[in-house]
């Protein structure tokens, strides 16, 4: 048993590797890389989606290369691979240290804010290193101030680190992030304007890439990270002197946790006594809902999302119970901010893009086969492959090995992704007047369900909902789409896990629905719903009612033969199972029953 002093804090939301140091945090070792990605080169460029601890990463390697920090390196570095092994660069570079997510990304005042974080960072650097530089800092400060654009500031630092005996390491983590909240909130004009021409945005990246190319240049290491390769292609026409290192097998699990490490973690808190699931209790629930990312196409290697591993931890310590509610509302926040790839707004009225039936095909059909795009313009974005290779590249697809024609096979990565796409769905569908459910009566209905056996009358009201919806009469086109619409409409809230074509017995049930017991341990029912689907025309030909009862007859059997699957019967406890089969005929539910 730990005792609670020593207990090592879990490091939701810590970033600042000295803090990590300083203070007692659980720290997963990944310095190993910092070796692998010297080799790369002298100019990169790295993609990630979110919360998978780019900014610790790039924390760390501030530490690592800072002349200033040389004499800390045996305590910033103790008992970490690269203190074992260090490299000949280490403590070598002034660097200079940018964090875009740090500028506001209000149009009105974005340039203005970009202009003095470049300003406030020039002048921390100058303070830095001034010994280093020679340079009166006063002076140096004061002609700053007098300054008005940022790529005339970064010029001037630049100019001032010219034949210095040390040399420069650049890195700017979130490079991308104002510009992307910038397309998201305000469109692709507004976006265009700072990207393109003589934008303030275009006119810095100039700068930087100026410092970085020809004899003597002042910048000897640059290292860029972001969530997408859409601004750094607008901004320098690709940046042409970094090299993308996003997708090399090598550095695979330079992010993420691996199931080792989660692992590890687990059992590291355990022996607080805290936790009273096992370990492979635990891992099962959590591989699900967190695990399945693979950055590499050559690889098989999945890790975790980071923050999502720590957030999990972090809420079951708090009660020693599995969290409530098993998505971080940050990661929600973070992923609306994407719904305008698929809506928008023509002359005041909100409707979808052809972005949106390819989310769609995605979701009916669990995976997609496409190249990844390592680059490529906002303008391009309606492409298939560049908006299938933006979602990998958020992290709502993930590469999960190739076809016989080498081309990569991208899927949902796991259940926590695939409720924030049934979100999207869900909201797109409200948004834009397809279909609106009055939430109360949802709300109060699905409870029925979950307590009181009262499946009929949730059933019934979603049904009449989507009959009443030309819009989305058109959609619901056979029995792929009715599993993707219920799975979103029955899933809506916590109160049960939502699975469609999940394997049971030695065969595949249209819709799983397993109460989430360790959070709402009083649910007394649980469902296996079996869909059936015959063409509108089918319906009106007369052995019509003949073809409904084989169907039914057809879904009855199947269902018995789920129920029987032993990993579902434990994992519905003691609730009474219900078996439900619906028949539709487009989008009119024709018939409906329990057995």
């Amino acid at each position: 048993m730990i005792n609670e002093n020593d207990l090592k804090e879990i490091p939701y939301a810590i970033s600042d590797f000295e803090e990590f140091r300083e203070s007692n945090y659980y720290f997963v070792d990944k310095t190993r890389y910092i070796r692998d990605i010297e080799k790369k080169g002298r100019y990169l460029f790295f993609i990630r989606p979110r919360r998978f601890g780019k900014s610790l990463f790039l924390s760390i390697m501030e530490s690592y290369y800072d002349i200033k920090l040389k004499n800390r390196f045996e305590f910033i570095f103790a008992g970490t691979d690269i203190h074992q092994n260090p490299t000949k660069e280490k403590n070598k570079y002034m660097v200079l240290k940018l964090n875009f997510a740090m500028v506001e990304a209000d149009t009105g005042k974005v340039e203005e804010a970009f202009l003095e974080h470049i300003r406030d960072k020039a002048i921390y650097f100058m303070t830095k290193y001034e010994k280093y530089l020679g340079m009166d800092i006063n002076k140096v400060e004061a002609r700053f101030q007098t300054m008005t654009s940022a790529s005339v500031i970064m010029d001037t630092l630049l100019n001032y680190c010219l034949g210095k005996e040390q040399k420069l390491y650049v890195i700017i983590d979130e490079y991308d992030n104002f510009a992307n909240t910038i397309l998201s909130s305000s469109g692709q004009r507004s976006y265009h304007d700072i990207t393109h021409g003589e934008g303030f945005f275009r006119s810095f990246f100039n700068v930087v890439k100026g410092g970085a190319t020809g004899s003597g240049a002042p910048i000897s290491r640059l290292f860029m990270a972001g969530v997408s390769p859409i601004t750094l292609d607008d901004v320098t026409s690709g940046f042409n002197i970094a090299t993308n290192i996003s997708l090399d097998t090598d550095i695979d699990e330079i992010l993420g946790f691996t199931p080792g490490e989660v692992e590890t973690m687990i059992e590291y808190y355990r022996q607080t006594g805290k936790i009273h699931h096992s370990t492979p209790e635990l891992m099962e629930l959590m591989t699900q809902w967190y695990n399945h990312y693979c950055f590499s196409i050559r690889s098989t290697r999945e890790v975790f999302n980071t923050v999502h591993v720590l957030y999990f931890l972090r809420e079951y310590m708090k009660e020693s119970r599995i969290p409530g509610d098993l998505i971080d509302n940050n990661a929600r926040i973070d992923y609306n901010k994407l719904r305008h790839l698929i809506v928008i707004d023509k002359e005041g009225v909100k409707q979808t893009n052809g972005n949106f039936s390819k989310l769609l095909y995605i979701i009916e059909t669990g995976n997609i086969h496409s190249y990844i795009e390592k680059r490529f313009p906002v303008a391009k974005l309606t492409h298939t492959r560049n908006f299938v290779s933006l979602l990998y590249y958020l992290g709502l697809l993930t590469i999960r090995g190739i076809d016989d024609e080498d081309t990569p096979v991208l899927t949902i990565p796991n259940e926590m992704i695939k409720r924030l796409y049934f979100d999207y769905i869900a909201d797109t569908y409200e948004e834009t007047d397809i279909l609106s459910l009055n939430s109360d009566k949802y709300k109060e209905l699905i409870r029925g369900m979950a307590y009181k056996g009262n499946w009929e009358d949730l059933i019934r009201f979603i049904a009449g909902c989507m009959e009443s919806s030309l819009s989305l009469r058109d959609l619901m086109t056979g029995e792929k789409a009715h599993q993707v619409f219920w799975n979103v409409y029955l899933g809506l809230g916590n109160l049960y896990n939502i699975y469609s074509e999940k394997e049971m017995n030695q065969g595949f049930c249209d819709l799983v629905m397993v109460p989430t017991l360790e959070q709402n341990p009083n649910i007394k029912y649980s469902y296996l719903i079996e869909l059936k689907y015959i063409k509108p025309s089918d319906g009106e030909k007369e052995d019509a009612a003949e073809r409904i009862q084989a169907l039914r007859s057809e879904a009855a059997a199947q269902l018995d033969q789920y129920s029987l699957d032993e990993k579902f019967k434990k994992s519905i406890g003691l609730t009474t199972l219900k078996k439900l089969i619906l028949i539709f005929s487009g989008n009119r539910l024709v018939h409906h029953s329990g057995i």
